[in-house]
């Protein structure tokens, strides 16, 4: 087949899922496959929580908690591959099921006694945003080149990182079995288990974001087949590369309590201290890191769900948010709102830190739960009965993983509600499920007020996506008939 025969069948398969493409084909499978790595960037979610897992279950329990969390991060990522596969639609996580159902900074380690004011952070933090956005809307077409740019950078940092760390700490570092071996838990809970337990839940995190290509696959050629691919990569070579790097950051520690209790609140910039024993070393590193991280921020994917939700009339003033500007070929309205709500949640940071926490972790959870809701429907309704012919089936494993997943992402939602550490305070209480609970009936209430009676979905022609299947996946059309059929739509 032609490039040109692949874009008319792609076309033809957005129309039969009830949509006409808007948004350029401009990504390859190598640059979406570089911005799903780039928002996933497992080390640097590694290195960015680092702390929190020394103080749940010591440097083996941090090490240990990766491959477990990576695992089954991809058994629940291969049932939204599938379904990703099955239905190729930006709007992802909600489309499916829908159809299916019918505080930091550097400064402090130069200056210990540098007191970082909340409203400072605030602001670094929306300066980065609107910077993100900026190169988003004015730079649109250049975003999958910068992708692929900060792949190949973040792959060199992490590399030279972690062979620095190495190679610096050789003669003053930590015992292996300290390393492999020593889950102390410094939670307060009594059982080492559990404390074991928050330690692989807070590595989660570390594999978060693998969504991201399924709410571009409108952007890429051939999204059947290339978004599984894209879902699954960043997890596997995620893996890959964040053990190393742990086990580095561990192999550099000297002094574990000067890396909980660090003046920073960057455990990762005091373990960089020690294994390097320089000052500047330590910050030319973490600066390498937060510019990788600021990678992550530009390959923001939120407008693309947004305007996806909203082509289908399910947010207020739909009409707005789902425009596509024609000069920038890209959803400005819906990245411009995002942006924007992004920016009025920062300043719950300014209210209370606890709060901020919460508002993270209930992201987190709501996040998770979207990636089983469709899972969940597949198993109730029966998986033969809802999914079209696609690229990438799981077969009779779909089932089982498909349950296996709902029943992970069940008890981490249970997890994540619980404390962090004891005795308990107001400080350090956990409020997530109070979030949660008060998201959901924001929702609620949104539904009953304004989109109840009037929000009918999108329209899918189940005969033409299985027909576009056919030519795809068994070539049952040729070419000059995909043509005759396009040329009968445009009259």
């Amino acid at each position: 087949m032609g490039e040109s025969r692949y874009a008319d069948l792609d076309d033809l398969e957005l129309e039969a899922v009830g949509y006409k493409r808007e948004m350029p084909r401009q990504f390859s499978l190598l640059s979406l496959g570089a911005l799903s790595f780039t928002l996933t960037c497992t080390w640097l979610g590694t290195g960015s929580s680092v702390g929190i897992s020394l103080t749940e279950a010591s440097p083996a329990g941090a090490i240990w908690a990766l491959p477990i969390a990576g695992f089954m991060t991809c058994i629940v990522s291969l049932g939204m591959a599938e379904l990703a596969s099955a239905y190729p639609v930006a709007g992802a996580q909600y489309y499916w099921s829908f159809m299916v159902a019918r505080e930091d900074s550097i400064t402090s380690l130069w200056y210990p006694d540098y007191e970082i004011r909340h409203w400072q952070q605030w602001l670094i933090y929306v300066l980065l945003l609107w910077l993100a956005i900026s190169l988003n809307i004015f730079a649109s077409n250049l975003i999958p080149l910068w992708n692929q740019m900060i792949f190949v950078l973040s792959v060199l940092v992490l590399s030279a990182t972690t062979i620095a760390l190495f190679v610096c700490s050789r003669n003053s570092h930590a015992a292996s079995s300290w390393i492999f071996a020593d889950t102390t838990n410094s939670t307060g809970w009594s059982s080492d288990g559990f404390a074991f337990i928050l330690s692989v839940s807070n590595a989660v995190y570390a594999f978060l974001g693998s969504d991201a290509g399924a709410h571009l696959c409108e952007e890429i050629p051939n999204p059947g087949r290339n978004v599984p691919k894209v879902i699954i990569f960043p997890l596997i070579v995620g893996l890959i590369t964040a053990f190393p790097f742990a086990c580095a950051c561990m192999f550099s520690i000297i002094d574990l309590d000067s890396v909980l209790t660090t003046a920073t609140g960057l455990p990762l910039i005091e373990i960089y201290y020690q294994g390097t024993g320089s000052k500047a070393a330590a910050s030319f590193l973490m600066a390498l890191f937060a510019f990788c991280f600021f990678g992550c921020l530009v390959a923001t994917t939120s407008s693309r769900a947004l305007w996806a939700v909203s082509r289908d009339g399910a947010f207020p003033f739909s009409r707005l948010w789902s425009r596509v500007n024609r000069r920038f070929k890209m959803p400005m309205n819906a990245m411009i709102l995002s942006g924007t709500c992004i920016s009025l949640y920062g300043l719950i940071f300014l209210g209370s830190s606890t709060a901020f926490s919460a508002m993270v972790r209930a992201a987190i959870i709501f996040l998770q739960t979207s990636y089983i809701i469709p899972q969940a429907i597949l198993l109730y309704r029966g998986r033969d009965k809802v999914l079209p012919e696609r690229y990438f089936s799981l077969g009779i494993f779909g089932p089982a993983i498909n349950l296996i997943s709902i029943l992970w992402v069940v008890f981490l939602d249970i997890v994540y509600c619980f404390p962090t550490a004891k005795p308990l305070k107001k400080e350090n209480m956990n409020y997530t499920s109070v979030v949660c609970c008060g998201l959901v009936l924001f929702v609620v209430g949104l539904w009953y007020t304004s989109k109840k009676e009037k929000f009918t979905g999108p329209k899918i022609d189940m005969a033409q996506l299985t027909e576009r299947r056919l030519v795809g996946i068994k070539g049952g059309l040729t070419e000059g008939v995909v043509r005759e059929r396009l040329n009968l739509r445009a009259t």
